[in-house]
């Protein structure tokens, strides 16, 4: 990664941070990009990096955020789609599926489906002939039943899916764009209902590593998962056809 630019969506805190980090160690050129200003700030200024304001849910906000990349620090070699949201703020009750608010739902949309489109629709035109890569943060709980917050599962399911669906429509190309899933990390937005019940929680810097490995080797349409206990693995799709599909081994 020495001397690649390095764009970050999402990267003031949590996952985003620890990727930062670890980009910055690599030697990459980091724009990090969120709407956590002053942590972004001082993040950037701690790793070398550059810091661009961008709401991930505004099109034109991640429109901005790219062609400044492109323009101060070059075009991107490597790029981490990270923003996400949860439902209900970490110490809140659980709030029952037909009582959410109509106005939570809609954000949990914006931010975590919207600004994996915003992203990849800026991006791929920028990085498609050169190649590099992207990986986007989904999650474990777009692939299982999440009964304390459907609408993020439901996000993070959509998710799995525009990517997966994205990266077979540029297959021709030199670009790889991949998927990690996290299991439970400990970071701001875990619902203390979590915690509480005593889940095994890994930190966001096992994730980065993750990440940046895929990163640099991920296959193009590659959804990887890293849960507690476990080393991290390759998910299998399925064809048109509805046949299982096995994943290659990492």
């Amino acid at each position: 990664m020495k001397g690649s630019v390095f764009f970050l969506l999402g990267g003031a805190a949590g996952i985003g941070e620890q990727v930062a980090r670890q980009a910055a160690v690599a030697g990459a050129k980091l724009a990090i990009c969120d709407i956590k200003e002053e942590a972004g700030t001082a993040l950037a200024h701690e790793v070398g990096g550059s810091f661009f304001y961008c709401n991930a849910a505004n099109a034109e906000g991640v429109k901005d955020a790219v062609s400044r990349c492109a323009t101060e620090l070059g075009t991107p070699t490597y790029a981490h789609l990270n923003s996400g949201v949860m439902t209900v703020p970490s110490d809140a009750p659980f709030t029952p599926f037909e009582e959410a608010p109509v106005d939570a739902y809609r954000r949990v949309m914006s931010v975590n489906v919207d600004g994996v489109f915003h992203g990849l629709r800026y991006l791929i035109p920028l990085m498609r002939e050169d190649g590099g890569a992207i990986t986007v943060t989904a999650s474990r709980a777009g692939m299982v039943p999440t009964p304390f917050d459907p609408i993020y599962a439901a996000s993070k399911a959509a998710v799995l899916q525009m990517v997966r669906s994205v990266a077979t429509a540029n297959a021709s190309t030199p670009l790889r764009i991949n998927a990690i899933c996290p299991g439970t990390v400990e970071t701001a937005m875990l619902s203390d209902l979590v915690r509480k019940a005593g889940v095994p929680l890994m930190p966001p810097s096992a994730i980065a590593e993750e990440v940046i490995e895929l990163l640099k080797n991920g296959a193009n349409g590659e959804v990887r998962a890293k849960i507690e206990g476990r080393d991290a693995f390759a998910i299998g799709t399925f064809n048109n056809d509805m046949e299982y599909v096995a994943p290659r081994e990492i």
